[in-house]
């Protein structure tokens, strides 16, 4: 591989593995929303939490703001958009899988310190 090919290549590897990031931190973000939403379902469905313990909507109406449940609307329609989610992922594993494979054919990885052994 010549120079110009492996510098391309290192290149690519660090564009995907910044756009990998963006998306594990989208989807993290999702993940806990959803479980902090299902946690406030719950506390709705078991009536033995008081008022700042459920779901509030804070562009809809007055939470207070340690309320732990407290969503905008907007991030609602984001944790149940499923085309939305689907798409992050999909690109995700792509992206992932292209990373693995430049990884390999370049000998390095971008997730640990390690010194590159340059070919002569």
């Amino acid at each position: 591989m010549s120079i110009e090919e492996e510098t391309m290549k290192l290149i690519r590897l660090r564009k995907i593995t910044q756009v990998i990031q963006s998306h594990r931190d989208f989807l993290q973000k999702v993940w806990a929303n959803m479980q902090n939403f299902a946690q406030g379902l719950r506390n709705e469905l078991d009536e033995n939490y008081w008022s700042e313990h459920k779901i509030g909507f804070a562009d809809l109406e007055n939470v207070p703001q340690f309320n732990q449940f407290r969503f905008t609307f907007s991030e609602l329609e984001e944790l149940f958009n499923i085309g939305y989610i689907k798409e992050a992922l999909e690109s995700f594993r792509q992206l992932s899988e292209e990373k693995t494979r430049l990884e390999a054919e370049l000998g390095i990885s971008m997730d640990s310190p390690a010194t590159r052994v340059l070919r002569t």
